[in-house]
């Protein structure tokens, strides 16, 4: 799960002391009392005998099959508390779910658990850790439900939580950190080597990279895949894409899937879309109200926009030294270029700077072509603390020293923006909105108006710094493809899981969704539409014949029931009926 969001700057969009050590083999001798008495996993999912008629899950061709049947994983994910002050040695008074969980899990439809698994628990107590990995297989194969093994957080690498105390990349950079986490594979593949109740081994969760292509995750996944066939040929394995590089969330457009050297795999992507309405009001990232779903009045962007660099509306520049607020003011410009289809206003910095420039009240207005006005397109005043703003920079050449920043004071309130730093010259840094892409008419003329001050601002590189507020302007698609933008509804859901399932087709392997879900403000505020996200992706799941799982179990935020509220606990809203519909 995403815990930190980095925005695109193209498209305008992810506590505890760890011990990291040798993870040595130490078995705990666990004697599973449930062995002799379990129903037959196979028959309780209806899965008939077959070519292999052992139970376990496999790849053949964009599916999966058990026993030769076709089967479609549904699952929902058991976060276990990886995001709280847990050790290895709690493990087994973890009050994050029972046996009776497990049951009710069966209850709702769902036939799966993604078992979320953080890899310090290991280093912590290996015996804990095996005692609680058993009991859990025991009371899955008890309920007739399957667990997919997902290394959530690996010995070494935590980056899903950019705010923690254990944000690191050292995996990345630590040989023997990476195999001891092969080697931690390589110990559960060969105590679960003939269990069919594990469904399959999820090799690692959302990785991100410290270099720019991705190359540390596909040789690493190369790695892991080599560990656990080196004593398990039976079980599928989960290969998720890159989920970021240069240690921020985000691809930068290019492909996050890759093939590893193995037939039974599955290829995953998580699905948390529009990320600004999935997390809106999450506790744990800067988001604000991220509207509703469906809104026809909320446009979005599929694929990589092109940007129309010479449509782009601009603001003078902010001038060097120490200033005070001041309006910055385009003037009317006319989008004369017939292929623009979409706009946003972006606070921008390139060309270099030192020192601080902050923005603030951002207006757009809209005229038409005879200087009439038609409507104001934006008017965001910035106040409160900005979580509907991101920030982004470049990534090209060396990386810049910028820092962002969402102040407590503004002009006549109590927020704003700034950017500080001693950027190269061929550096470009700002802040962008998700909410404000709008579409535009070519031949209308647009206007965009803002507030900017400096503290200190000079040149770098001998340059002259460009501080300005803009209007990036976007095309439309000359064609059918995925680069459209589209209204928020299932139409657009649609279009950006088949940017995933391209994939897939081309290699004509099975793909899946591990994680998709929403926080509970989008199923308990009137007018949210949070079932309606749920129902629309539950049909297209199944509509993709894709496995999946839903974001999760018990939690505070986007748990299906909150945490510590009892057995199984308050459901979030409509959510647990929704879900109940969808799964039968």
């Amino acid at each position: 799960m995403h815990w930190g969001e980095q925005a695109d700057p193209e498209v305008h969009m992810a506590h505890r002391d760890r011990r990291i050590g040798t993870a040595g083999a130490v078995l705990g001798v666990v004697v599973l009392a449930l062995a002799g008495c379990a129903p037959d996993l196979g028959r309780v999912l209806g899965a008939p005998a077959g070519p292999h008629g052992d139970g376990f899950v496999r790849a053949a061709g964009r599916g999966l099959t058990v026993n030769g049947e076709p089967v479609r994983l549904r699952a929902v994910n058991f976060s276990n508390g990886y995001y709280d002050d847990v050790h290895g040695s709690d493990l087994l008074d973890s009050p994050h779910h029972g046996e009776q969980d497990l049951a009710h899990v069966r209850e709702m439809g769902f036939d799966s658990i993604r078992f979320a698994i953080d890899g310090n628990w290991y280093v912590d107590d290996p015996e804990v850790f095996w005692q609680w990995l058993d009991r859990n297989v025991g009371w899955a194969r008890q309920h007739g439900v399957r667990l997919i093994l997902d290394l959530h957080v690996p010995i070494g690498g935590f980056w899903l939580d950019r705010g923690s105390e254990d944000y690191s990349f050292d995996l990345w950079s630590d040989p023997e950190l990476r195999q001891q986490n092969a080697a931690l594979w390589r110990e559960i593949a060969d105590r679960y080597q003939d269990e069919p109740t594990v469904a399959a081994y999820d090799l690692l969760n959302e990785p991100v990279t410290t270099d720019s292509t991705g190359e540390q995750w596909q040789d690493f996944a190369g790695q892991l895949v080599e560990a656990v066939r080196s004593v398990d040929e039976h079980h599928l394995l989960v290969v998720e894409g890159v989920h970021g590089v240069d240690g921020l969330f985000g691809t930068a457009g290019e492909d996050p899937h890759f093939l590893v050297d193995d037939d039974n795999v599955m290829y995953d992507f998580h699905f948390y879309e529009p990320f600004a309405y999935t997390h809106q009001f999450a506790g744990w990232i800067p988001a604000g109200d991220g509207g509703s779903y469906p809104d026809p009045d909320a446009v979005l962007a599929t694929g990589e926009p092109r940007r129309l660099g010479e449509s782009s509306i601009d603001t003078e520049s902010l001038p060097t030294g120490t200033s005070s607020w001041v309006e910055y003011d385009s003037g009317e410009v006319v989008i004369d270029d017939e292929s623009a289809a979409a706009a946003a206003p972006v606070a921008v910095v390139d060309g270099g700077m030192r020192g601080t420039a902050h923005f603030d009240a951002v207006t757009v207005t809209e005229y038409a072509p005879d200087g009439t006005e038609i409507r104001e397109v934006v008017d965001d005043r910035i106040s409160g603390d900005a979580l509907n703003w991101y920030e982004w920079q470049s990534r090209e050449g060396a990386a810049p020293a910028v820092d962002f920043e969402r102040e407590s004071s503004g002009h006549e309130d109590d927020a704003s923006l700034s950017v500080t730093g001693a950027s190269p010259a061929g550096a470009v840094a700002g802040w962008s909105s998700t909410g404000h892409l709008f579409e535009v008419v070519p031949g209308n003329r647009y206007r965009i108006r803002g507030y900017m001050r400096g503290e200190d601002v000079a040149g770098a590189d001998g340059e002259e710094p460009r501080i300005r507020w803009r209007l990036d302007v976007y095309a439309r698609s000359s064609g059918p493809g995925s680069n459209r933008f589209l209204k928020r509804d299932r139409t657009y859901l649609e279009a950006r899981m088949d940017e995933h399932l391209q994939f897939g087709a081309e290699h004509h392997v099975p793909m899946s969704v591990l994680e998709f879900g929403a926080v509970r403000q989008t199923f308990e505020m009137e007018g949210k539409g949070g079932e309606r996200w749920v129902a629309d992706m539950l049909d297209l799941l199944e509509e993709h014949d894709l496995s999946f799982a839903y974001w999760e179990y018990r939690g505070p935020d986007m748990g299906i029931f909150r945490s510590g509220t009892g057995s199984p606990g308050e459901p979030a809203g409509g959510l647990e009926e929704v879900l109940r519909r969808g799964l039968r």
